[in-house]
């Protein structure tokens, strides 16, 4: 028994034991969905991981402290900036206040009494790392002459009104503090480049790390409620003649709006796709249960592919929210093409059943070679690395496999024996005019069509206009993002000079790690000194060595405390300073007599900083959650544009024996944007490759072959012209459409041809299977044009390219493939015009 006739004995005389088979598979795929189902919402995963530099940017994104910092900004009109220099503090105690804070940073923590207590916390273990040098002279500040001498001099120099010397006193009267702190401070000294007020001082800005537990989605959008509630009170008390604008950006907020328009754009384009390619079905074929099949189907094919891409990926990354909405526009083709033949069966006479296996005698093989092209079109996603975007094709490719079975056989469980084709098919009568009249004249068609897509072929390949290429961060932001809204603001009205490059440095050990970072110190200062780089900052002096700690706890037993004690009672009391203002500085001696005699461990900096402390955003700037992860920071001489200065930074920067990861987004976009490049052109070609050898297998006709490649490359290339006139830009995803447009247009001509090739009645059979094939055309361009209502730009832009090129597929398909197959085959058109006056004009 041959295939077709067991599908239709299957669905028409087994029906119970079919619904029995699509109620367990329908119940498994649920249960892996209820059970396994996990998103990802990371941006980077749409970037191909291959490259070092993305990999880097996934590391600096996900494993620094960083990623739980929110900014916010306090924006006022220009009048109203000693408001808003009045108003900051409050903002700041009610920012401080939030439950889900866990620190802030309003200004320098050098001005709080608070962060000059936490530096001073630090002052042990950072003078126990510093080189036997600068550590022999730091000591020797606690011989009694010297500390007596050091309190002489600033007594002096309080007493002809210097100020300084007072603030020396708070911060180090000991002495011995300032020298600890001088390579950290150096450090610190780079945050100059990130002033908290703008130049023009209508903007504030306040750094908060908040104390979530996980970045998923559900908690960035719990979170993210909470703020909001807080900005929405936080301006209560404004007195300015304007309103106060508070804006908020970070990675939480990001994380919330992505997963909140992942939900919009998955009912959105689900349901715009269903309504469009719903309507195209039905005013096509003005059946109900047919379309409440094809919806079924579907439906069961975007199960099947969700269950089966959880099962092989365990987590699905946002960017295959797309999948349902795609999968529908493609997977309806099947359905009208397979119904289209049914019910031209139905209309000659067949009965119900044999309509069913004469539909997928006819069509099966033409289903599955369409299948296959476009599976293999999204299997091309995987050449790109891109893990977002190698799950979309999987998913799809299985989607398109099973829904090419599903509608030739489940499909057909919504027809039945009585509901027969409608007696006035308009559509069919049209295409049947058009066939009937491009069979007898397909030179003027040609005349008509052929300009228009030589024309824009032109346009395509010339160099203007010019083609938008869009590589900003914004091409992959939520459209109407508050978060990017509050970025872009802030970067206006702060603009800093611009991105530094970051390496990242990862060790096995802490004294490995202060190594590394002081071969990097003294490399990347040579750079700066020569001008290579213009300026660096590295976690250089927080990389402490317990060698060098050990070894100068040993030289701290040298220094006779009592007398260094006994010196500074005395020379305060000479000086007439006052005792508790000297408090630290005998709390300091007692831990470095603490730790000289053992009697102590040596302090770990990072329980010395308490948790609130604001220089805390100073330390996460470059050490990551484990302390073995460490990530520096250069800033070169000009914006880094190019690949040429990528691999130019790429020789200079790392040093010898140290593992360094490269990386920053400009950084990265030098590799995205040839690959980008390269996507568009090497991939689309094998892409093109792959069509023309199917399409000589298929067609063994050299002039069907060339007909069918001239298609191919006039459709394309009127997508690309559309797309510079409408001022659409590529992005660094969307080049994806062009091998999608490349697998899904090529069936069109694949349908057609097929039919044309074993027509027994030319204008009988290409009439019935070319208006299928148009519905079937319509209904792709509307499931990805669905896409265009999206708020991920990824989806939004990939759908509307891709309507675009298939839109112009369909187009290049019925008015030149048809044409001029027609003018190749002069015995057909023939052959056609003598069954038309048979059949058509009885």
């Amino acid at each position: 028994m041959s295939y077709s006739k067991f599908i239709a004995r299957l669905v028409t005389e087994r029906r119970g034991v079919v619904w029995s088979a699509i109620g367990l598979l329908a119940a498994a795929c649920v249960y892996v969905l209820a059970t396994r189902m996990s998103l990802d919402s990371e941006v980077l995963n749409l970037l191909p991981g291959k490259f070092t530099s993305v990999q880097g940017l996934k590391v600096y994104n996900n494993d620094f402290a960083q990623t739980r910092q929110l900014t916010f900004a306090l924006v006022s009109q220009p009048d109203d900036t000693e408001r808003l220099e009045d108003f900051a503090p409050t903002f700041a105690e009610r920012l401080r206040a939030q439950p889900w804070v866990t620190r802030i940073l309003s200004g320098s923590p050098m001005e709080t009494p608070e962060g000059v207590r936490d530096l001073q916390g630090l002052a042990v273990p950072l003078l126990l790392n510093l080189d036997p040098v600068a550590f022999g002279e730091t000591i020797s500040i606690l011989q009694p002459t010297n500390l007596e001498a050091r309190l002489r001099r600033l007594h002096g120099e309080i007493e002809a009104g210097s100020p300084r010397p007072e603030f020396e006193l708070r911060l180090d009267p000991l002495g011995v503090v300032a020298p600890a702190l001088k390579p950290f401070a150096s450090n610190a000294g780079m945050q100059e480049g990130e002033p908290l007020v703008s130049p023009d001082r209508t903007m504030r800005i306040f750094l908060a790390v908040t104390n979530q537990k996980s970045l998923d989605a559900f908690a960035c959008q719990a979170l993210m409620e909470k703020v909001k509630a807080f900005t929405k009170s936080a301006s209560a008390g404004w007195e300015g003649e304007a309103p106060l604008q508070v804006l908020v950006t970070g990675r939480s907020a990001y994380v919330a709006e992505i997963s909140l328009s992942m939900r919009h754009d998955i009912i959105v384009t689900l349901l715009g796709s269903i309504l469009l390619v719903g309507a195209v079905f039905f005013v096509g074929f003005r059946r109900w249960l047919p379309l409440l099949g094809m919806g079924f189907s579907l439906l069961l094919c975007c199960l099947v592919a969700l269950a089966l891409g959880l099962l092989i990926f365990h987590e699905l990354n946002m960017v295959t929210i797309g999948m349902c909405a795609i999968l529908i526009g493609l997977g309806v083709d099947f359905a009208i093409l397979i119904y289209g033949r049914y019910q031209q069966a139905r209309s000659e006479g067949s009965t119900h059943a044999s309509a069913i296996a004469e539909a997928v005698s006819k069509l099966g093989r033409a289903i599955f070679f369409g299948a296959l092209t476009t599976s293999v079109g999204f299997l091309a996603l995987l050449l790109g690395g891109a893990a977002g975007f190698t799950q979309l094709g999987v998913l799809i490719a299985i989607g398109i496999l099973v829904a090419a079975l599903f509608m030739t056989s489940i499909f057909f469980l919504f027809t039945r024996e009585r509901s027969l084709p409608p007696r006035h098919d308009w559509i069919l009568l049209l295409v049947r005019r058009y066939v009937r009249r491009m069979l007898r004249a397909p030179g003027l068609i040609l005349w008509i069509a052929l300009p228009i897509l030589l024309i824009l072929f032109a346009i395509a390949v010339s160099p203007r206009p010019r083609i938008i290429f869009d590589a900003s961060t914004k091409s992959m932001e939520p459209k109407n993002s508050d978060a990017g809204y509050a970025l872009s603001t802030i970067m206006a009205k702060m603009p800093t000079r611009w991105e530094p490059v970051i390496g990242i440095v990862r060790a096995p050990n802490e004294e490995q790690l202060h190594q590394d970072w002081q071969k990097v110190e003294a490399h990347w200062r040579g750079l700066r000194d020569r001008g290579a780089i213009k300026d660096f900052s590295t976690p250089a002096a927080l990389a402490l060595s317990p060698k060098l700690m050990k070894q100068n706890r040993q030289r701290l037993r040298s220094v006779d405390y009592a007398a260094t004690r006994q010196a500074l009672e005395t020379a305060i009391t000479q000086e007439g300073f006052s005792r508790e203002a000297f408090a630290a500085a005998f709390q300091l001696l007692d831990q470095l007599q603490a730790v000289a005699t053992g009697a102590a461990p040596i302090p770990d900096w990072r329980k010395q900083l308490p948790v609130s402390s604001s220089w805390w955003f100073l330390v996460d700037r470059y050490f990551a959650a484990d302390p073995l992860l460490t990530v520096g920071f250069a800033t070169t001489n000009r914006p880094v544009e190019s690949h040429e200065q990528k691999e130019q930074l790429t020789r200079i920067l790392p040093v010898s024996g140290v593992p360094m990861t490269i990386s920053g987004w400009s950084f990265t976009l030098t590799d995205l944007i040839p690959w980008s490049h390269h996507q568009l052109i090497l991939i689309s070609a094998l892409m093109a490759f792959f069509d023309a050898s199917l399409l000589a297998v298929l067609y063994r006709d050299l002039r069907l072959w060339l007909i069918q490649v001239a298609t191919l490359i006039l459709g394309v290339g009127a997508m690309i012209a559309t797309m510079k006139l409408a001022s659409i830009p590529l992005n660094l995803l969307n080049v994806l459409a062009f091998r999608l447009v490349l697998a899904i247009g090529v069936d069109y001509g694949i349908y057609v041809v097929l039919v044309w090739q074993s027509a027994g009645e030319v204008e009988h059979d290409v009439a019935g299977v070319l208006k299928p094939v148009a519905l079937a055309g319509l209904t792709a361009i509307a499931g990805f044009g669905s896409l265009g209502f999206a708020n991920n730009p990824t989806l939004s832009g990939l759908g509307i390219a891709c309507a675009i090129g298939l839109a112009w597929s369909l187009f290049a398909t019925i008015f030149f493939t048809l044409p001029a197959a027609a003018a190749a085959d002069s015995k057909s058109v023939r052959s056609g015009r003598q069954e038309s006056r048979k059949g058509f004009l009885h």
